[in-house]
């Protein structure tokens, strides 16, 4: 089933089940209620019928005014029978004339109530419902027995029955209209959803949803495409990392093919031999660096328990980073200034880190003129690691690709390092960004959160 239908279904049924129910229990309480009126009036017209009757003198009653009084109202009540009973139980007036089964009925009735102030009792008299209303008041002089056709009533009750199954079948007719209407906006949204997620699959990502309802369908359409939109950005990278790394890859290996064809043919002589099987040492160390470098990028990314978080400070991190790099700082006669004063911990995988930093630090002193400064900064519970070098700074446009894979600035080699680093920060929840100093050369800033004991 469709959900279309659902809707439809969903919709009427709601309709009907609200009507079903006030239709129920409207009918139970409109019979009973109108049968309490009716009861209320007949009591009230039955206290009338007393007073004229009992106001007169009585030794001779005289029914003719009250005759005359009845036939003036008889238009306006729905009484049938209104019977006059004396004390000892003689009909001293009717209305109509009473045939042995009404006479029969009101002798049995009287004697059942004649002690009571009033009575009501619902029965039939030629198979028609009736009420039955006896009422003799405190001085039980005389009697007034009402019998009022219940016949009427119901015809009426019946009527308004149908009445309100005609306004449940137009209100169910507009509850469809309406989910009609509705529910083609939502399918019309889920429908287009579809053929995107189709696309999607085909590895097609430019086909985006219009949708423009602000509903929870709107919402998951907005979603969705963003999630192509990252989805499509995250291809376009593999295709680049592979481009790139294929070509990486195939300049040394080339290279190295080059040479051992030159020593296979023994063309080369005996000095240039040992040159070529240095460059093939050089190559060979060269792939199997950028090889290892592939291979940490993809554990850091996709491998979930690849990371061992302790509480570590985050000064003695840095510290080793910059150990590592003491050759490298040595040979390009460059100086570091790093003086902490504070001891901020955080929570991280202590060797990760490290390598991160260290990457960030060597990226530094490559471009370094004279000197590289590290500080850090504590505000509440973040802290900031500033690092920075004197060179010459970020190209025009160069910022915002450094982080990407593979690419290189102008000594650039892998061009993986700062990927790597950023993957790293990444996991470890921190934020890193890079910035062209006001004076001259290039700075980094690693942020992230104080680690505190629970």
């Amino acid at each position: 089933m469709s959900i279309k239908v659902k809707i439809y279904l969903s919709y009427v049924g709601i309709i009907l089940f609200i009507f079903i129910v006030f239709v129920i229990l409207f009918y139970a309480w409109f019979e009973k209620n109108l049968i309490d009126q009716m009861k209320e009036d007949n009591l009230r017209f039955a206290r009338l019928i007393e007073f004229v009757v009992t106001s007169q003198n009585k030794n001779t009653v005289n029914l003719k005014p009250f005759e005359s009084y009845f036939e003036s109202l008889e238009s306006k009540i729905l009484q049938d029978y209104i019977v006059i009973v004396s004390r000892d139980g003689a009909i001293e007036y009717s209305n109509k004339e009473l045939d042995v089964e009404a006479r029969v009925k009101i002798m049995k009735l009287f004697d059942e109530n004649k002690d009571a102030q009033y009575g009501f009792e619902i029965g039939s008299i030629r198979e028609k419902p009736c009420l039955f209303t006896i009422y003799g008041g405190k001085s039980k002089s005389v009697f007034v027995i009402i019998i009022t056709d219940l016949a009427r009533v119901l015809n009426f009750e019946r009527r308004f029955f149908l009445l309100i199954l005609q306004t449940a079948g137009l209100s169910c007719l507009f509850a469809a209209t309406i989910a009609i209407f509705i529910s083609r906006r939502m399918i019309g949204g889920l429908l287009r959803l579809k053929e995107a997620i189709e696309q999607a699959s085909q590895m097609r990502f430019n086909k985006k949803v219009e949708v423009t309802s602000k509903d929870e369908i709107g919402l998951i359409a907005t979603e969705f495409n963003r999630l192509i939109e990252k989805i499509d950005e995250y291809n376009q990278a593999q295709i680049r990392f592979l481009q790139n790394i294929s070509h990486e890859l195939k300049t040394p290996l080339t290279s190295v093919r080059g040479y051992a064809e030159m020593l296979e043919e023994g063309i080369l002589d005996k000095s240039k031999m040992e040159s070529a099987a240095d460059k093939i040492i050089w190559h060979v160390d060269r792939l199997k660096s950028l090889i290892n470098q592939i291979i940490d990028l993809t554990k850091i990314e996709s491998i979930e328990n690849y990371f061992n978080f302790e509480k570590s400070v985050l000064e003695e991190v840095i510290f080793e980073a910059i150990l590592e790099n003491e050759g490298y700082l040595l040979s390009k006669t460059v100086d570091i200034e790093f003086a902490p004063q504070t001891r901020t911990y955080v929570l991280c995988d202590k060797h990760r880190l490290k390598e991160a930093f260290s990457n960030i630090i060597s990226n530094c002193i490559k471009y370094a003129n004279n000197k590289v400064t590290i500080e850090i900064k504590s505000e509440k519970d973040e802290f900031e690691v500033t690092i920075e070098d004197d060179g010459e700074g970020f190209l025009q446009g160069e910022i915002d690709k450094i982080f990407e894979r593979f690419y290189k600035g102008k000594r650039g080699e892998s061009g993986l390092g700062l990927s790597i680093a950023k993957a790293i920060f990444d996991k470890h929840g921190f934020m890193i960004e890079a910035e062209n100093k006001i004076s001259k050369g290039a700075r980094f800033k690693i942020k992230g959160k104080i680690y505190k004991e629970q």
